[in-house]
């Protein structure tokens, strides 16, 4: 019985694999218009692979594609996908290129995703930089926590003399640290400001 149900358990998880990467179901296999579903296709940057898994979607209920239909949309649609605008948004969004603009404006195509990555990385060195401050400042608030718990400590009259005089030593390093680390803030500041306003720089000048 408990192989029974484990096999069981194995064909409802293949089949929900299966029905996960199908790219089209019985309706829309039989009811499709391939131009259309290419051109769909095309506008989303999907490889010419994307065919292939429409073919083995629509295998199992006997609905072949039409490919020249197809292509045609396809074709149609990368023309509306392999435009400068769109690479430089998917390069903003740190997104590869996967090689779909070949016979399609792909020179421009690239030169807008180029920038946009490059926008991109330019906006993780930002995110890096505030991120450095957050843990400053984290430090900051930790070391004090520390240096008023010892303080409290040395006040409340309980402590050895040897206690309070390790005390009153680690406050003055506790102290020290404090200033460093406050004295970091203000270029890491700095430099936040810096790497925004290039960003913004990037930004305000790309031509596409």
């Amino acid at each position: 019985m408990i192989n029974l149900i484990r096999n069981i358990t194995a064909l409802a998880a293949i089949a929900l694999v299966a029905s996960a990467c199908s790219t089209m179901n019985k309706g829309e296999c039989i009811n499709a218009d391939w131009n259309t579903i290419g051109y769909g296709d095309g506008t989303n940057g999907h490889p010419a692979s994307r065919l292939s898994q429409h073919r083995s979607a629509c295998a199992e209920h006997g609905v072949k594609p039409n490919l020249n239909a197809y292509t045609d949309g396809r074709n149609k649609g990368l023309n509306q996908y392999c435009i400068p605008s769109r690479g430089y948004y998917k390069g903003l969004a740190g997104s590869g290129y996967n090689g779909v603009c070949t016979n399609h404006n792909e020179k421009a195509y690239l030169e807008a995703h180029g920038y946009g990555y490059n926008v991109y990385k330019q906006q993780k060195v930002l995110d890096g930089l505030k991120s450095d401050l957050r843990g400053q400042e984290h430090l900051i608030n930790n070391l004090e926590n520390q240096l008023n718990f010892n303080e409290r400590r040395i006040t409340s009259g309980k402590l050895t003399k040897l206690k309070t005089y390790k005390l009153l030593q680690e406050n003055k390093k506790l102290t020290a640290d404090i200033t460093n680390a406050e004295a970091s803030l203000g270029p890491i500041s700095h430099d936040i400001n810096q790497q925004s306003l290039h960003i913004a720089d990037l930004k305000a000048n790309k031509v596409f």
